[in-house]
């Protein structure tokens, strides 16, 4: 079984100028995959990580987030091992916030609670498919760029939805990063 199958994965992350990478551990805290943050060193320092692997093991990519240049709303492309497209994230600003949707090839998802702390909830049409929660690193991890969090995921997710989901997630934590470096 993929370690990626798990219900609940913690992601480690450590973050510096131009990287943005995490370890991706399974509930009893062992690694199961990986994200490294692609792209070229140059186009990394003057628009931040647009583009994030995910790999199980060292050279087996499972995924790929892409960030799409696009004005007025935030788009993430996310690609299976093969390149076809898995899903679309799309970020939409509103009056009183944000809507976050992502499709899973004609399923749509929806975002609730408090995206850009990393506590929130992922719905389809059939219930709740996923929560994710942050979790205290410490303040010498914090210090060095690195946090942590949760995604517990229903366990009747197929493998698509499931990769969709965790493609999701790093998305978004590319768009906070983007937020970040603009204000």
């Amino acid at each position: 079984m993929s370690g990626l199958m798990s219900n609940v994965l913690l992601f480690q992350q450590t973050t510096s100028f131009v990287k943005n990478d995490f370890a991706i551990l399974d509930e009893a805290g062992r690694q199961v995959g990986h994200v490294e943050t692609g792209g070229s060193t140059l186009m990394r320092m003057v628009a931040g990580s647009r583009e994030l692997t995910v790999f199980e093991g060292p050279d087996n990519p499972v995924l790929r987030v892409e960030d799409v240049y696009t004005l007025g709303r935030e788009r993430m492309l996310i690609r299976d091992a093969h390149g076809d497209l898995l899903a679309t994230l799309v970020s939409r600003l509103l009056l009183f916030g944000t809507r976050i949707t992502l499709d899973v090839r004609g399923e749509e998802l929806e975002f609730t609670g408090n995206v850009w702390g990393f506590e929130f909830q992922i719905a389809g049409p059939g219930g709740e498919m996923g929560t994710v929660s942050r979790t205290w690193s410490g303040v010498g991890n914090a210090f060095f760029g690195k946090s942590t969090y949760s995604l517990r995921l229903a366990e009747y997710l197929t493998v698509p939805q499931r990769h969709a989901i965790i493609g999701a997630v790093l998305a978004l934590d590319l768009i906070r990063d983007k937020r970040k470096r603009s204000s």
